[in-house]
């Protein structure tokens, strides 16, 4: 069995960049079990085909209660773990952290804010479920431990103390000292290690072009294109002239029924829409207690997102759905989704007192 402390290898990717002489670089998820293998193989002196890899286990964290500005950036790592589930058959563990409406990406942030998050369970999670395996009968001879940190020396001791072995697969640069050692006077491992350095090539994702045909009902001309993009299985492909065709026709038809009594669209402040900066008024529509979140609708219609940390002489906890307030827009609505509040505080009316009847 696999088990890869996925933050650590993360982490790790832009020493193998530097090494690879790129700006980034991306492990193929499919090839690594099958190099892992083969490697193994060669230190037991066997044919490959008689290594059968039955799990791979990846271990990582995912933020949570981030800034509605990283939306993208979070749908691409579900939609690549959904990938390692799914394709390659990997076992993702996922843990979250909470961002507190913060930019998930440090640059993003402001450079006076001291914020760090802070990962849990990760390294717990992969220590428990590969001394479960070890101690299940019949459940695997081999644990490959993709890793570096030495807090993982007990579990790869007690691994072997239980009568498995272990292989670790590691990168010289990011790997503790006691783990590298050839001598391995800690007794965590069987082999010699497999560094992945040895392996950029053969692991490196790589998107050479290849040539596809478009699946668009509404496609014009020669459906043949060529594309360094790789669908997943079952997934539909459309060309880029198809697919900005789609994107162009959902923005229409959101800012259409959002201002349908308009008579001419137009995305400029000439048609009644706020800009950044501007201070509307709204009531709190909605309210996310456990993840510290809502949404300010005004009366045009616009949803906006705001966190607690946004909030001015305004208690989160005791906010009520309903309630009115006045915020300054940070970002505008787009693409069918909520644009950003700040400084939300309490709306005040200038007079107090209930207006006379008659």
């Amino acid at each position: 069995m696999i088990f890869i402390d996925g933050t650590w290898l993360y982490r790790t990717l832009p020493r193998l960049a530097e090494q690879s002489g790129k700006g980034e670089f991306k492990i193929d998820y499919g090839v690594l079990p099958q190099v892992v293998a083969r490697e193994l193989a060669e230190r037991l002196g066997v044919d490959p085909s008689g290594i059968d890899v039955v799990r791979n286990h990846i271990f990582a964290s995912l933020p949570t209660n981030y800034d509605h500005l990283d939306e993208g950036l979070i749908t691409r790592q579900n939609e690549f773990y959904k990938l390692l589930r799914e394709d390659y058959h990997y076992d993702t563990e996922l843990f979250n952290i909470d961002f507190r409406g913060r930019r998930v990406r440090q640059a993003d942030r402001d450079p006076a804010d001291s914020f760090q998050p802070r990962e849990k369970c990760v390294d717990i999670a992969l220590a428990s479920k590969m001394l479960y395996q070890a101690a299940m009968p019949f459940g695997m001879d081999i644990a490959a431990a993709v890793l570096g940190d030495r807090d993982f020396t007990p579990v790869l001791q007690t691994v072997r103390q239980l009568g498995k072995r272990v292989l670790l697969v590691s990168v010289r640069s990011s790997c503790a000292q006691e783990l590298a050692d050839p001598e391995d006077r800690e007794r965590v491992k069987d082999y010699d290690t497999l560094w992945m350095d040895d392996h950029i090539e053969e692991l490196e994702l790589r998107y050479e072009p290849q040539w596809l045909e478009c699946q668009s009902p509404e496609h014009e001309g020669e459906r043949r294109f060529q594309t360094t993009y790789r669908p997943r299985r079952g997934e539909p492909v459309y060309c880029d002239a198809c697919r900005a065709a789609y994107a162009q026709r959902r923005v229409t038809s959101v800012v259409t029924s959002t201002y349908e009594d308009d008579d001419q669209i137009d995305y400029g402040p000439q048609a009644g829409l706020p800009v950044i900066g501007e201070t509307l008024e709204g009531v709190v529509e909605f309210k996310k207690e456990d993840k510290g979140y809502g949404f300010v609708t005004t009366d045009d219609g616009m949803s906006f997102f705001f966190h607690l940390s946004d909030l001015e002489g305004l208690d989160f906890e005791t906010l009520e759905e309903g309630r009115e307030v006045v915020f300054e827009v940070k970002t505008l609505p787009v693409g069918g989704k909520a644009g950003a509040a700040r400084d939300v505080r309490a709306l005040e009316y200038e007079d107090e007192e209930e207006p006379l009847e008659g």
